[in-house]
């Protein structure tokens, strides 16, 4: 037996353990937790101290973040809470150098979203990230932009860097061709981090062998009842102008310079996913929102419940067995043959078909 490899299993089924508190999306699916779980999970902050609190396996855990550098509470210490009645709880830190029993109460604002947490003697209060999930999510906004068509206008008479032009040029298709899935195209209306379109057309396309590779990943994912909710693919140069132009100033970090290397999207090979159940019809509530810039956005992020981290798994999963890349800062962005030079294009969707 090669006890090196075996090892290493171990490991990284312990880390894939306390990240998501699952160990493979083969499992079965997680029920749902209750609505009054649901609205107390989240960041808590207070006494120089970061906690998280989460649902796993039907029960609350408390991960404590003993780093600041640990910006996803990847190395949290991981400590499970016995309820004792409503919003009442009992967290035991055991060990060979202490055994200690503290209360942990929570405090909720009228609308019954946890505001407060108090753990022994501390309290902590609740860190907002701009919107909930759920019947009450809001998309994250940016300040309007007053001068919109002025921006369209810039960015639709700049020229692209005849360098970003270079490598594998897709054909682009139409990504309604693929059987199932949802096509939300969120940049085609308002709901969206800048409050207005960036599109002028609700369709969306992708490379050819992107679209194909979807397919294989629609088909999959039907099998767990599950299908797939298109929010963005390729975006033209042109748009990633538009966009990076109305950032404000001290959010230009959140998309790459267009004058520079461009945006992934530009390819064809790029998609914004996430899922729907497939016998209600309805999206599934996942960890964050889109575009949510917080860091309920990563791929890791441990929060949530265990329903949202096994679903946000089997998407990832399944959409790295087709060929596509997903990326740690946005668990619904994928990129399809990742490696692969390919051309960004600056074909206008108005001439597509």
């Amino acid at each position: 037996m090669n006890y090196r490899s075996f090892l290493t299993g171990i490991a990284a089924g312990l880390l894939l353990f306390v990240q998501t508190g699952i160990s493979s999306v083969e499992a079965a699916i997680p029920a749902d937790a209750p609505k009054d779980i649901k609205f107390i999970l989240g960041f808590y902050y207070g006494n120089g101290e970061n906690i998280l609190i989460r649902e796993n396996k039907g029960r609350l855990e408390l991960l404590y973040r003993y780093s600041m550098q640990d910006k996803c509470f990847d190395l949290a210490n991981v400590y499970p809470l016995s309820k004792n009645h409503f919003d009442s709880y009992t967290m035991v830190e055991a060990g060979p150098m202490s055994n200690t029993e503290v209360g942990v109460k929570f405090e909720r604002d009228p609308d019954g979203y946890g505001i407060t947490c108090r753990v022994g003697g501390n309290r902590y209060s609740r860190y907002y990230f701009g919107q909930e999930t759920g019947e009450n999510a809001k998309p994250f906004r940016f300040p309007p932009v007053e001068n919109w068509e002025e921006l369209r206008k810039q960015a639709n008479e700049a020229v692209m860097p005849a360098s970003l032009a270079t490598g594998e040029a897709v054909t682009l298709v139409d990504v309604a061709t693929v059987p199932g899935v949802k096509i939300d195209n969120v940049y085609a209306g308002v709901d969206n981090i800048f409050g207005a379109p960036l599109y002028t057309t609700s369709k969306l396309y992708l490379g050819s062998k992107a679209v194909e590779a979807l397919t294989k990943v629609q088909e999959r994912l039907a099998t767990k009842g599950y299908g797939l909710v298109i929010w963005d693919a390729y975006r033209p140069w042109s748009v990633s102008k538009l966009a990076h132009l109305a950032l404000p100033a001290d959010r230009k970090f959140m998309l790459e310079d267009p004058d520079l290397k461009g945006s992934k999207h530009n390819t064809g090979n790029a998609v914004d996913v996430s899922l729907y159940d497939l016998e209600t019809g309805e999206a599934v509530e996942m960890s964050s929102g889109f575009d949510e810039p917080s860091m309920r956005q990563y791929a890791s992020y441990p929060g949530g419940t265990e329903r949202q981290r096994y679903l946000r798994t089997l998407l990832r999963e399944t959409m790295e067995e087709f060929g596509f890349t997903g990326i740690e800062m946005e668990w619904w962005h994928f990129e399809y043959e990742a490696s692969t030079a390919f051309a960004h294009l600056n074909i206008p969707l108005s001439y597509l078909k």
